[in-house]
Formats: structure tokens, C-alpha cells, sequence
């Protein structure tokens, strides 16, 4: 369904502001938990900490009460305090007490957290969204052990990825996948670090997940506030803020040991410095790592070394009550010596002699954001630049006669991109009150991506002769307005609509250079301009409960692809468009919070038509090639149930999916009814902890986790398969009550070498099944120290 741009753009500007909510605070007496949930919305504020809030009884509060006093009476008898971190930012601490520490034995209860997620542009209980969400805390990736993300992603819920190596995945939501292989049609996900864009048609980057605030993914299309690239959903990294009235640091150093593989290991370290107190702070982040190869080949030994360094410094300024300037920047290096993947179906970890497969992956990333209250509206506004740099090289000797025409003899294909991306957002929105009978946000949006690409095919032994070489340069760029508006009309029921009306247009600039018969050039431009809506409905029945329909849209502007036959000349070599993809997704789901919140289950059953899918696929010589493969669908149904009892805790999600190709376009190669690319029918995880008193000082934290991806497909033909995997982690920390800490993790418990990926070279995969096997079992020893 598609409306007209006017009649679009007249429905975005006639979004209304919302009424002023009037009354003061009114929090009744209850359960804790639930009592800050209402106050961190009614106030517009941020609660955080790990302390347990399960039995904890708050007397409420309620009248024309600052948030400081309605905290101060809300937490009157728990146990607890809280001091101010920001502005609008509170952190819940214990009360020191005259008794001696806990007893050896005694357990900590862990309940389901209160949250606000951001992911929606506006804070929000997750339970009160009409979207499915996923979100890992701080407290969460703490009881991970690591900040390696492929450790986390499987634990958020849907959220899939292929298995090239760190930094070279594609990641995928409820298995909308287009292709395990990287070109130039724009990513699925959308992934976010807090609110700079980070990616378009590069891979992940992969980053190290070190002082982390929490994870957030929306499931399914969000194409009204993201806009393309978000078709599968959402992924978005918050990092910890500086903390503006005290100071603090934190270290952690830890190895590794792999069977049969070289030892790894790595440091972090953390400081957050206050400058001028509750007014200027700063807050770092540094790290490296060191992962220890595990492929043997002929002569050489643990070759897939991947090395890697990073850091991330915030500044945080209050230049004046309720406004709040943050600059900050990221940067990340990513060096791995060989590919990972072995020739055949099974096994771990030997594989024929060829030539070394290295692959760099830089990153940056600055960012200014201002955020603040006018009379009439709460301001957002963010500025971000992202730099990613991408070298990789396979061994592609059996590729010399059908590119270059010569002999075979060793060769090196080098593929390289250096992509810069711009991004802009400012936007208005309501005051932060869920309990007001209107909510809105509107917003302008504008970007632009540049991309120079560089494929080179070169002698290995004299590199730098080019046999045969390909070079492009991308610019796109895209403006839009968006909005969204929530409106409660009657007591139990809120509608949802929104709308993002947007204009896209790219260049591209192609030239073939080598050999010397294949010279050409040419040159191409597209443009789009279109709207994408949004339609949802939810009811609240009773406190705790509630059941949402949605159908939205997600989209991915067409692009410019290169066709050139195979002896360049003229004609022969030109620019040529594939089509725009887009995705309907219709859902319904329920949130419930069930005894005593100690259990919350989240639910859906989701319907996505996928129209056009664009996809990078791989011809007979090698390279990648965008297209259109035609329509297809994907029904599922998720589950994610988490319990708190005492010091137990379960977290698990479940998701069934029925992908299918349902139309094959003229010119693909492909089959009714075949599946999606990388897209399991079955797919869950698990994850099981306990946490006690062990002694006087100290506590100890003991997990397990398991995950499963069914079995998946490299293409859309389902010629080859992968998976299933099948993977047990466990892991146990002691924290002391001086600060210090000790982990052990054992991952791969179970030493599985499944093949959770079968592809690793573009040039070799015709001639033999590739397999990238888990990583043998490993035991980490990690030590932490922190003030």
C-alpha cells in the first residue's frame, strides 16, 4: 500500500502536540519494581543499578513532588537509596547497614528488572510497546563473562548472523535473510551505536560490547523511525554514560585456552572522571584482545589469528538545567591473519595448503548529540560520522583464466572499501508520559554514504601487477521526514500510526582497468522518492497484561548495479538498477508480567511479505552480483519467557519461522517454495543462572547457556546445507566485596564441530563443500578489579 508524497507529507506535518500531563506524581503503594517503573515514566527519568528489588515493598508517593523526594519516600524502608548520575539519571545504591555482611549460603533474589528501552526513539516499558523488542542489560552482558558480541546475539532473541569471521557477518532478525554474501545491496538490520547509524552495505563491525548500558533489537520492519535498511528490524549498542558526580574505574584481565588451538587473551579497562561535578565528565573505554587461531594447514599451524584493539572516550556537558551535550567517538581495529573455514562437510581443523586469506576491518565512529526541553517539546538532535575501512583477500588462482584469461597460477583477489557515512537526526517529541492520552514525535532525517570500492585479482608473488581490476565509487544520499503519533482513545486501548516520507538518490562511477582489452568506464543515477506507514493497536486490559496488532513496513531503496559481459568493450560495460525491495509484516503478540513479576512472557505470531527481495549472489567466476530474486514470505511464532525465583533465573526465546521463496523472478536462478538464505524453521536459546553468598564477601554467579540454530541453507537453490548447531557454555564468577573479582567459562562445552557456516572462499566453493566448525572447546580464566 502506498500513499501519495502530498497527501503523506500533509499527514506528517498534522501530527498534534501532546497535552501537558497536570497533577504532580502519583505512585501507588506496591510492589517496588513496578512502583520505579511508573515513576521513571511519569517523571521522564532514568532508574538503574543491580541491586535486587525482588520482596521489597515501596509506600508510593504522590503530589507535586520533584523526583529526587518521590524517590526519597518511594524507597522509605527498602533498604535502599539512590544518588543523582545525570540529569534525569539515578542510580539505586544500599543503604550501609548496621549489621555484618550476609551469611555464607544466602541467596540474592534476582527479579525481572524494570527497563526503559530507547530503540523507539522515546523511553518506554518494553511491555507498553505495540513492537516485539529483545534487550540485554549491563548486568546481563556482566553475567556473559565476555564482550565478545557473537556471545550475545544468540541470547537477544532471533537475532541470526552468518560466520565469516569478526567483522565480515551479515546479520539477520526472524530470518529475513537476503544472502550470506556482501555486495551492494543495503543491509537488513539496522545497526546502531546509541543513535549513530553504523552501517549501510558493509558488514557488522563487530564490536566489543565493553561498558555496555544495554542491547536493544526491535523485531521486525522499522521503516517509519529508521527508515531503509532496517527491513529485518533494529540493532542498537547504548553505551554506558559518564557518570557526573563520581568518579570510578574498572579492570579486567583474562586468557584463554583452546584444544587443539593457540592461547588468546586480552585487557580492558574503564574510567569515569567527573570535571566539574553534576556538570562535565568523562567517561573511557579501551581494550584489546588477542583470539588464538585454530586452522592448521600444510606446514603452517593455528593460522586464523585475530587480533583486536579499541576504545571509545564520552564527554558529557549540562550547560543549563534539562539540556544535555554529549560528544564521543569510537574507534576499533580488527586484524586476522587467515580465513576460518576448512574444505569438506565436518570435522575441526585442518585444511588443504593455499595461499594466507588476511582481512583487516577498521572503524570509526564521532558523534555530537544535544538533547533538551523546550516549552513545548522535548529535543533530540544528532550528528554522526562513521568511517569504516575493509581489506580482505582469498586465494583465487583457480580464478586466473575466467577473469583475467591467462593460465591458472597462484593469485591473490584483494577486495577493498573504504565507506564514510554521514548522518543528521533532529527531532521533537512529547513529554515523556505514558500515561498521557496523546504521545507524539516528528522528525527530519538526512545522510549520505560514500563508498570507494576496489577489486584487484594479482600475481601472489608480485603484488601490485594487476591481472584484472574493477573499481567504484557509490554516493547515496536520502532526506526524510518522519512521525509518529499515540493516541489513547479509550481507557484500555491506544492507537498507533506513524509515517516517514523520503527521497533518495545515488551515483555511481565504475571503471574497469585491467586487463588491458576490458578498459571501460561508465556511470549511472537513480532516484526514489516514496512514503512508508505504520499502523498499531494496543490493549491494556489490567495492569501487567497486554495484546497488540501491528502492521508495518519496511524498505530498501533500489540501486545500481554493473553488468559487463565477459570481454569488456563499450556497450558491454554500463550501469544497470535493481529494484526496491519492500516488506509487510502483520503481527499480533501479548505481553504478560505473571506471578508477582516474577515472570514475564512475551509472545507473537508474525506474517512478513517480502516483495523483490534484492540479494547479492555469486556468479560462475567468483564475484558477487546484486539482483532481484523475486517475492517471499516468512510466517513465525516467538516465545521469550523470563523467571526470576529467588536465586534462579531463566531467560529463553524460541522462534519458529516457515520461510519461503514464493516467486522467482524471470532472471534468477532459483525455486518456488525454496527457502530463505541462512533461515532456520527452529531456532531458541536458554540461558540458566544462580546467584548466592558463598562467604561473608563474597558472592558467586554460576550459568549455563544453550543455543540452537536448526538447519539453514548458503542460497536460495538449498543446494547447501548447514547446521544445525547445537552449543553449551557455562561459566561461574566470585565478586568480593573490596572490588575484586575471578571468572572461569568453558564455551563449547560439549566440543561440537558442527558447521555452523559453508562458506569461506567465493573462488573455491564450486569445487568442494566449506565448512567453518565451531571453535573447539575453550576455557577462559578472566580476573576484574573495580572501584
Amino acid at each position: 500500500m502506498r500513499l501519495p508524497p502530498v497527501f503523506a507529507l500533509a499527514l506528517l506535518l498534522t501530527v498534534p502536540p501532546a497535552l501537558a500531563a497536570e497533577g504532580g506524581i502519583a505512585v501507588p503503594a506496591g510492589p517496588l519494581g513496578g512502583a520505579l517503573a511508573d515513576l521513571s515514566r511519569q517523571a521522564g527519568i532514568s532508574i538503574g543499578g543491580d541491586q535486587p528489588l525482588a520482596g521489597r515493598h515501596s509506600p508510593g508517593a504522590s503530589g507535586p513532588l520533584t523526583p529526587e523526594q518521590a524517590l526519597t519516600r518511594m524507597l522509605a524502608g527498602t533498604g535502599l537509596g539512590f544518588r543523582k548520575v545525570g540529569p534525569g539519571a539515578y542510580r539505586l545504591e544500599a543503604l550501609p547497614s548496621p549489621h555484618t555482611l550476609p551469611a555464607a549460603g544466602r541467596h540474592i533474589a534476582e527479579p525481572v528488572e524494570p527497563i526503559i528501552v530507547t530503540a523507539t526513539k522515546r523511553g518506554a516499558d518494553p511491555a507498553s510497546l505495540p513492537v516485539s523488542v529483545g534487550w540485554l542489560t549491563a548486568a546481563d552482558l556482566a553475567r556473559l563473562g565476555t564482550s565478545d558480541p557473537d556471545a550475545a546475539l544468540p541470547l537477544l532473541g532471533g537475532v541470526g548472523s552468518t560466520h565469516l569471521g569478526p567483522g565480515r557477518n551479515k546479520l539477520a532478525i526472524r530470518g529475513l535473510s537476503d544472502s550470506a554474501f556482501t555486495g551492494q545491496t543495503q543491509a537488513t538490520v539496522g545497526l546502531y551505536l546509541d543513535n549513530a547509524k553504523v552501517n549501510y552495505n558493509a558488514p557488522d563491525p563487530h564490536l566489543h560490547l565493553i561498558d555496555v548500558d544495554r542491547v536493544e533489537v526491535l523485531r521486525g520492519p522499522q521503516g517509519t523511525l529508521y527508515g531503509g535498511g532496517s527491513i529485518g528490524g533494529i540493532l542498537r549498542i547504548v553505551p554506558a554514560a559518564p557518570d557526573l558526580s563520581e568518579q570510578s574505574a574498572q579492570a579486567r584481565l583474562y586468557g584463554s585456552l583452546t584444544r587443539s588451538g593457540a592461547p588468546g587473551g586480552g585487557v580492558e579497562a574503564v574510567l569515569n572522571q567527573p570535571l566539574l561535578t553534576d556538570r562535565l565528565g568523562m567517561r573511557l573505554a579501551l581494550y584489546a584482545e588477542r583470539e588464538g587461531g585454530v586452522i592448521d594447514t600444510a606446514g603452517r599451524h593455528n593460522i586464523d589469528r585475530t587480533d583486536m584493539q579499541g576504545g571509545r572516550a564520552l564527554f558529557t556537558l549540562i550547560p543549563a538545567e534539562d539540556w544535555r551535550l554529549e560528544l564521543g567517538g569510537t574507534y576499533q581495529l580488527i586484524d586476522t591473519d587467515d580465513s576460518h573455514y576448512i574444505q569438506g562437510r565436518r570435522g575441526c581443523c585442518t585444511r588443504a595448503a593455499q595461499l594466507a586469506e588476511p582481512h583487516d576491518n577498521d572503524f570509526d565512529e564521532a558523534h555530537v548529540t544535544l538533547t533538551g526541553s523546550l516549552p513545548f517539546a522535548q529535543l533530540h538532535s544528532t550528528t554522526a560520522f562513521v568511517r569504516h575501512e575493509i581489506d580482505s583477500f582469498y586465494d583465487a588462482s583457480t580464478a586466473v583464466p575466467a577473469l583475467a584469461g591467462l593460465p591458472a597460477q597462484p593469485a591473490l583477489f584483494h577486495e577493498a572499501q573504504l565507506s564514510r557515512l554521514w548522518t543528521h537526526e533532529t527531532r521533537l517529541s512529547s513529554e515523556n508520559d505514558e500515561d498521557a492520552a496523546i504521545r507524539w514525535l516528528g522528525g527530519l532525517h538526512l545522510s549520505q554514504q560514500t563508498a570507494q570500492s576496489s577489486r584487484r585479482l594479482t600475481k601472489a608473488a608480485t603484488l601490485g601487477s594487476d591481472l584484472w581490476r574493477r573499481d567504484r565509487d557509490d554516493t547515496v544520499k536520502e532526506a526524510a521526514l518522519f512521525g509518529e503519533l499515540s493516541w489513547r482513545f479509550l481507557p484500555h486501548w491506544t492507537l498507533t500510526t506513524g509515517g516517514r516520507l523520503f527521497h533518495v538518490a545515488q551515483e555511481v562511477e565504475a571503471k574497469a582497468l585491467a586487463p588491458a582489452a576490458s578498459v571501460a568506464e561508465t556511470e549511472g543515477y537513480a532516484k526514489e522518492t516514496d512514503y512508508t506507514p505504520k499502523l498499531a493497536v494496543t490493549w491494556h486490559p489490567r495492569e501487567g497484561t497486554s495484546f497488540y496488532a501491528q502492521m508495518t513496513e519496511g524498505y530498501r531503496p533500489g540501486g545500481l548495479n554493473i553488468e559487463e559481459a565477459a570481454t569488456t568493450s563499450g556497450e558491454d560495460y554500463r550501469a544497470a538498477h535493481f529494484r526496491t525491495d519492500e516488506l509487510w509484516n502483520y503481527e499480533l503478540g501479548t505481553k504478560l508480567s505473571l506471578w508477582q513479576g516474577r515472570l514475564a512472557l512475551d509472545a507473537a505470531i508474525f506474517h512478513a511479505r517480502w516483495r523483490n527481495i534484492q540479494t547479492d549472489q555469486l556468479r560462475a567466476d567468483g564475484l558477487t552480483v546484486t539482483t532481484n530474486a523475486g517475492d517471499g514470505s516468512n510466517t513465525g511464532i516467538e516465545i521469550a519467557p523470563r523467571l526470576h525465583l529467588g536465586p534462579w533465573r531463566l531467560d529463553a526465546t524460541v522462534i519458529l519461522n516457515d520461510p519461503e521463496l514464493t516467486r522467482v523472478a524471470p532472471t534468477f536462478a532459483g525455486r518456488a517454495e525454496g527457502g530463505l538464505p541462512g533461515a532456520a524453521h527452529l531456532s531458541g536459546s536458554a540461558s540458566l543462572s544462580w546467584k548466592g553468598w558463598v562467604a561473608a564477601d563474597a558472592q558467586l554467579l554460576a550459568a549455563l547457556d544453550y543455543t540452537h540454530t536448526g538447519r539453514t541453507h548458503l542460497t536460495f537453490s538449498n543446494a547447501i546445507r548447514q547446521g544445525p548447531v547445537n552449543q553449551v557454555n557455562g561459566r561461574m564468577k566470585l565478586d568480593w566485596s573490596d572490588g575484586w573479582s575471578l571468572g572461569l567459562a568453558v564455551d563449547n562445552i560439549l566440543d561440537s564441530d558442527a558447521n555452523q557456516f559453508a562458506y569461506g572462499n567465493p573462488f573455491t566453493l564450486s569445487a568442494g563443500p566449506q565448512t567453518t566448525p565451531l571453535r573447539p572447546r575453550t576455557f577462559r580464566l578472566s580476573v576484574g578489579w573495580q572501584q
